[in-house]
């Protein structure tokens, strides 16, 4: 005979599969509705396509479920950052659904292709290590390393990626609406004339940090203001980074934002069309990159110390117009804490 315990523990196993069930029925029947509003000069028939059912849900406890393909991968440009990586590889693995990474190591010694699967925390298959000698190494690097992704993912035919975001290990993409990356992706894809899609940044100050954290999601929760009655001038967060239709890249115009081919251009989560490496009004209502520019003051002085791929070294000037332009609270990432 059953115990009550046992009884009681069938019960809620059945409501919960029956919540998760309507809970997914409801949703694919949201999305449904399609974009919305696009730039003018674009014709969308997404309000009309036939949905699909909606990914699994990321799920955590062991039971993480990966991305079912390489529809969405990222180009990082990286050197010297192997402690950064867990966390970003672990993040866009498993919550955001990147199904590949193009990992250019800028020199880094040793290089990061040594980092065993325990330490890149997610399946190492997922991950395609380029390493670039530091005798390779050039004034605008990044330039050279974006470009080589672009290459190796029109050539790599195993694996098949739709969309590239081209981001840094302390930038960290987030969807907090209803609808997931890739199904924001998805509805953009339908639209012939969208070659690219622009996120705001959310830059993240160090808090008061002074050493490294065990997680930036978890300790970085205070943001440089949007600046809203000066349409974002007064903010460094009118600055976009791209997701990129690989079909339509020809080369970075600068490490914000691409040169597509004709015809093709780069919109904001709303359709707007985006020109430059800047969008105003700023809005993350479906999309968003979470700059974790300085995090702690030790990690900022390494940052100094490395460079960037663009040959430019941060200063304290940077440290200073973040942490002395007003904040304030942003804890938009923490659902995604201990993930």
């Amino acid at each position: 005979m059953r115990s009550p315990a046992i009884f009681q523990r069938l019960v809620i196993f059945a409501f919960v599969g029956t919540l998760l069930v309507a809970l997914t029925v409801y949703q694919r029947d949201r999305l449904a509705a399609g974009v919305g509003n696009v730039v003018d000069t674009v014709k969308t028939t997404a309000a009309t396509a036939k949905e699909n059912l909606p990914a699994m849900p990321f799920t955590d406890n062991g039971g993480k479920t990966p991305p079912k393909d390489k529809y969405i991968s990222v180009c990082l440009a990286v050197k010297d950052q192997r402690l950064d990586l867990p966390e970003f590889l672990r993040h866009h693995y498993y919550n955001m659904g990147v199904g590949h990474f193009f990992i250019m190591d800028d020199g880094t010694n040793p290089p990061l292709s040594e980092m065993t699967e325990e330490e890149l925390t997610i399946p190492r298959d997922a991950v395609e290590f380029h390493y670039f000698r530091p005798d390779e190494h050039v004034r605008w690097m990044q330039y050279t390393m974006y470009n080589t992704c672009n290459k190796i993912a029109k050539n790599h035919t195993s694996v098949n990626t739709t969309w590239m975001a081209f981001i840094d290990a302390d930038e960290f993409i987030d969807a907090p609406g209803e609808q997931t990356l890739r199904e924001i992706l998805e509805d953009f894809d339908r639209i012939e004339a969208i070659g690219g899609v622009a996120p705001n940044w959310r830059v993240h100050t160090s808090g008061g940090h002074l050493t490294r954290q065990p997680s930036v999601i978890s300790a970085y929760t205070e943001c440089i203001y949007d600046d809203p009655a000066h349409n974002g001038n007064g903010t460094n967060n009118r600055h976009i980074k791209s997701i990129v239709k690989i079909k339509h890249m020809i080369q970075p115009r600068d490490p914000h934002s691409f040169i597509l081919t004709p015809g093709h251009i780069t919109v904001g989560e709303n359709g707007d069309k985006v020109d430059s490496f800047l969008r105003a009004p700023i809005t993350r209502d479906k999309l968003a990159i979470h700059h974790y520019a300085l995090k702690s003051k030790g990690e900022f002085e390494e940052k100094m110390n490395r460079g960037s791929g663009m040959s430019n070294h941060k200063g304290w000037d940077a440290w200073n117009l973040y942490e002395d332009m007003p904040h304030e609270q942003c804890q938009e990432m923490l659902r995604w804490a201990n993930t």
